[in-house]
């Protein structure tokens, strides 16, 4: 298993499990949720250009999963942002989730930043442990209205 930052090369298997990520949100949020090969070859190349940006990938063999990550500069202090974390399901359940996280808390601490917040669908149970087990605690609810 290794954790590293994207490059421009991982565009094709990043694509694949990205494409696979929306198709598995999209049940869990129960609404269709489609981004097009260039909307993810522009978030890939975002996340590499952009300093408050992070793509991270997780590797066994071959890409099984990544997390993107943001620094939010607030009114107050400065904190990380977990945008999204996606593991493969044939490897749930190995650490990999949590190394991820982990290596986006070791580079938001070299850049002194003592935070790290995420939003995680309710119905996303497994993940929520996950979270919990990482020391995360639910510090408000978001709620959401159609009309």
């Amino acid at each position: 298993m290794k954790v590293r930052n994207a490059k421009k090369e991982d565009f094709k298997s990043y694509l694949e499990i990205k494409k696979e990520s929306l198709k598995e949100y999209s049940k869990i949020a129960g609404c269709k949720i489609n981004l097009t090969d260039n909307q993810i070859k522009k978030e890939l190349i975002e996340s590499i250009n952009n300093p408050k940006r992070f793509l991270l990938i997780i590797e066994d063999r071959e890409v099984v999963g990544y997390l993107i990550g943001s620094i939010i500069i607030s009114g107050h202090e400065p904190y990380g942002y977990i945008d999204d974390v996606f593991i493969h399901k044939d490897f749930r359940g190995k650490s990999f989730g949590t190394s991820l996280i982990n290596k986006f808390i070791k580079l938001l601490k070299q850049k002194k930043i003592k935070k790290l917040r995420l939003g995680v669908n309710i119905k996303n149970k497994k993940a929520i442990g996950l979270y919990k087990n990482l020391g995360f605690k639910i510090k408000h609810y978001e709620m959401d209205k159609e009309f």
